[in-house]
């Protein structure tokens, strides 16, 4: 069919769409979508399952009341449908709610975004003002705000921006249509109108778990739960954490590779809880390039991501699997639970590291809230997890390992990298996490720029997941400085002097540089160690 000449509006813009007829809209109807503060109820994360008892209670009463607003105003009888898009929060006081509202078009003259806003404005006033919106157990809608800018994605097509690309917050389908609800990459459902959402989605993954685990606190992880996790070794030494991504690639922290830059004094343990690497799933890879971010400091530990080349490809199977990388726009909400995993120290007064994996349930930490804790020292790559109270900390992952956030469909998403953080599980001083949705398009390009295995499922839209595809105080005053790209076939470059040559016998404890910050208004070294839990801070 000819492509019809659609209308979309949201709040404070509106949208000119050309697009397929059957697609996307009826050359008789106009669709408005709004996001919707609901004041007097709270949030509740059931929210984001359609069949909960929470969304069956609060949609369909939201549906009516949409539908209902336009009594008594120009508008009563047009409006001709109602769908709940998305629910999201605003802090735990308010419900955010991503509607879109369809208008029958009789007339000739075209419906005015204006008038329908201020319709609908008036009519949820009118509609809440005497005695609200009571929801049984769930408590009642006092108030129905229309808000500007949304304050989480929700659904809808063609919102293109001034530039011809689709806001930061949205999902860039691979037909170029916007898709604004909230984390839509890999969820079951083909959120975009060529599916490209729930392409390269053979990640994030745990096969060999029949059930799902819950985690309260540092424990023993299960053979499989973590198939993405990789313990990488120096010189057959355990010395940092990394994430699978793709069959040949793997994304650690920038900060490991300070002192040894070599490929080929690493190799990558895979698809093993051990760090004997006794199972017998264990599979061992040499490394032949190491790749840290361009704009990696050592100062401030800013862009502190690398990527690592594998020499040969590795299969998946149900202990070896790739988490999820997210896409720019995927949001991770304060106040998620996420796990840390690796065989970090268990005490930062205990130097022995635990024989068998660790992992443990992490709360995100509000971005301000973090930054005021560091003295304003994190950047937008970075983000903070943990407890304020200090109950649970990175000491039970290691430097460059993984933290992941489960979706509602079950998969995993690498949310951040184990960075720095000063101390271990210390109050208000939580863990500092490179924050991989501000990372990812750089981690892409890295991985794109060499030649990668013909198996490798290369994702088919730039916003969708890869698959396939102790106390002892010490200073130092080495510097160090940026590393290019090693491979194997060039010559490594100088490694720079030590910090210290401290190394506890039978630990990889203390590493051999230093990186420099300022927190809380003094000036500290933090050794960025491998188990990420020996940390001096000492005032220069």
């Amino acid at each position: 069919p000819a492509p019809a000449l659609c209308f979309f509006y949201m709040y404070g813009a509106s949208i000119l769409v050309l697009g397929d007829q059957r697609a996307y809209c009826s050359a008789q109807e106009l669709s408005f979508e709004h996001t919707v503060e609901l004041r007097g109820i709270a949030y509740d994360s059931s929210l984001q399952r359609e069949n909960s008892h929470y969304s069956r209670t609060l949609t369909p009463a939201l549906e009516r009341l949409f539908l209902s607003s336009f009594q008594g105003s120009p508008l009563e009888g047009s409006c001709v449908g109602c769908t709940v898009l998305q629910y999201s929060r605003i802090g735990n006081s308010s419900v955010i709610v991503h509607v879109r509202l369809r208008f029958s078009h009789q007339s000739s003259r075209p419906l005015s975004s204006s008038v329908e806003e201020e319709a609908l404005r008036r009519g949820l006033a009118a509609a809440l003002q005497e005695q609200g919106l009571p929801l049984a157990a769930y408590g009642t809608v006092a108030s129905a705000t229309l808000t500007g800018e949304p304050a989480c994605p929700y659904q809808g097509a063609g919102a293109i921006d001034a530039s011809g690309r689709c806001p930061s917050h949205a999902f860039t389908c691979q037909n170029s249509q916007c898709v604004w609800k909230e984390n839509p990459e890999c969820n079951g459902r083909a959120d975009c109108a060529d599916g490209s959402d729930e392409a390269g989605c053979a990640c994030g993954s745990r096969p060999a778990m029949k059930t799902a685990h819950r985690i309260v606190g540092g424990a023993e992880a299960s053979r499989g739960e973590f198939p993405w996790q990789v313990s990488l070794r120096e010189n057959n030494e355990h010395f940092c954490g990394a994430t699978i991504l793709t069959e040949k690639w793997l994304v650690s922290a920038a900060h490991c590779f300070n002192e040894f830059q070599d490929p080929a004094v690493w190799a990558a343990y895979m698809g093993t809880i051990s760090l004997s690497g006794s199972d017998s799933s264990t599979v061992k890879a040499g490394v032949s390039r190491i790749i840290p971010h361009p704009s990696y400091n050592t100062d401030t530990a800013d862009f502190d991501v690398a990527v690592l080349e594998l020499d040969s490809p590795v299969s998946f199977n149900k202990y070896i699997q790739p988490a999820c990388l997210p896409g720019p726009g995927h949001h991770f909400p304060t106040g998620r639970k996420c796990l840390i995993s690796g065989w970090g120290y268990l005490r930062e007064d205990f130097l022995v590291k635990p024989e068998t994996l660790q992992k443990a349930t992490v709360e995100l930490l509000d971005q301000a809230l973090c930054a005021s804790l560091y003295s304003h020292t994190l950047t937008e790559r970075m983000l903070c997890a943990g407890y304020l109270e200090g109950k649970i900390d990175s000491c039970q992952g290691d430097s460059g390992g993984p933290l992941v956030c489960e979706e509602p469909s079950g998969k995993f998403f690498l949310a951040g990298i184990v960075s720095w953080g000063i101390g271990c599980a210390e109050a208000k001083r939580p863990g500092v996490y490179a924050r991989v949705t501000q990372l990812r398009d750089w981690l892409l390009d890295a991985i794109s720029t060499f030649p990668t295995p013909a198996t490798l499922t290369v994702p088919t839209t730039p916003s969708s997941t890869l698959s396939n595809a102790a106390t002892t105080h010490r200073t130092s005053n080495s510097t160090t400085s940026k590393h290019s790209p090693v491979s194997s076939t060039s010559p490594a470059p100088t490694a720079s002097t030590p910090a210290t040559t401290f190394r506890p016998q039978g630990a990889v404890c203390w590493a051999g540089w230093s990186v420099r910050a300022t927190v809380a208004g003094l000036t500290l070294r933090a050794l960025l160690v491998p188990f990420f839990c020996c940390v001096s801070s000492v005032a220069t």
